[in-house]
This record gives C-alpha cells, structure tokens and sequence, in this order.
C-alpha cells in the first residue's frame, strides 16, 4: 500500500490514513500505519503514535520521528492544543446549522460506547461543535454535510453523538439503526474523514495546518 505523505522532516511525518486501516501497530497480520511508516523509513525506524482514527476513518494524522517530538505533541494533545477537523455525511437535519454536542460517554469491552449519565462509573465528557455545510433532500431523506471540531477525543465520539442527537453517520453499522432495515448508495463507506489537522512544530514551535478534501 503506498504511503500518501504530507510532509515530512528529522522530528515529524504528516499523512493520510486510507479507510480500513489500524492507525496504531496491530497484533494481527493486517497492515496498520505504524507498520507502514515503519517499512518508508527503514526497520530501526522511530513511530511514535499521538492520536487515533478509527478504522473505517480516513484522514490527516501526525506521527513523531522520535520520542522527544511525540512526547511534545502528545502533551499538546492533551493540552486541547491540537486542532482536529472533520466533514461527516449524515441523514437527516440538525434543528440549528452551527452549535455543540455535550454528553458523557461510557466505552464498553464490545469495542462499543453509550452515552451515559455523568455520574456513571468511568463515563467522560464528551464535546463537540457542528456547522450544516449543506443539505440536499434524496430518496426521501435529508442529507447533510457537517462539518466537526473536535474538542474532545473520545472513543466513537462523533459516530455516537450524532446518532443521539437524531443525525447518524451514513455508513455506521454500529450506531445507525436504520441500516438493519435497508441499504442506500451512501451506505458503502462510513462517511466521516479527517479533513483539518493543526498543531504546534514539536521543535521550532512553528504553527503547521494540514487540509484535504473529504472524498464522499
């Protein structure tokens, strides 16, 4: 599989991770980006992991070259000092066209979350802010491009808050229901794509801002 890379120097590698890969190293003998990156820049290449997409997810990521940058820009990231940006395909309309998503998220051991009541056991605050890019009506449903910052990395965030709120991701098996009744054209891929990445250089301190087109 070939490497889409952004940008790359001695501290960092920006890329694109495609659809259906792990973005951090697997246990199985599929191909993951680690692995990846590990084969572009030789076996005793340095991989840092910083943040995660899901599986199905494509988009922008950033990976340390060596353990002093991805521990800089992990700080970074937990900071809330890295910006993440992504376009979501969903049906249906969300009553206003900008506003934030606020809910406690519980991760289950099925590789599934909830939303739960703040006071459960391990549940955490989940945030984000949508704007309604546009709306088009077909085969008798709302479709709506949306645009995400993400203001908290929980696990299936997006996928989960948006189902909630009445708007899921076309593509979702595991949070849109509507897919165990009928399949549409839009139902191929999950629709969600990193778009934006932006973030601090680890050593020059330089502000660095990623983009791409979000291919649905």
């Amino acid at each position: 599989m070939a490497l889409k890379i952004l940008y790359e120097d001695k501290d960092i590698v920006v890329v694109v991770k495609p659809r259906g890969v792990l973005s951090q190293s697997s246990s199985s003998f599929e191909e993951d980006m680690v692995s990846l990156l590990k084969k572009h820049l030789g076996r005793d290449g340095y991989i840092g992991v910083i943040h995660r997409l899901d599986k199905p997810v494509y988009g922008i990521m950033v990976y340390g070259k060596n353990k002093k940058a991805t521990d800089i820009l992990c700080s970074d990231l937990k900071k809330k000092n890295i910006g993440k940006t992504y376009e979501a395909l969903v049906e249906g309309l969300p009553s206003e066209d900008t506003g934030r998503l606020t809910d406690f998220i519980k991760k289950e051991n099925n590789n599934i979350s909830r939303i739960a009541d703040k006071n459960t056991k391990d549940a955490k605050e989940a945030i984000l802010e949508y704007k309604v890019v546009e709306t088009k009506h077909s085969e008798g449903k709302d479709i709506t491009r949306l645009r995400i910052n993400l203001l908290t990395g929980r696990h299936h965030q997006i996928r989960l808050q948006c189902a909630a709120h009445g708007f899921p991701l076309f593509g979702d098996y595991k949070y849109n229901k509507r897919l165990a009744k009928e399949k549409s054209e839009y139902d191929k891929v999950l629709t969600l794509a990193a778009v934006e990445l932006s973030f601090n250089h680890p050593k020059t301190g330089k502000n660095m801002n990623f983009k791409i087109d979000a291919d649905f």
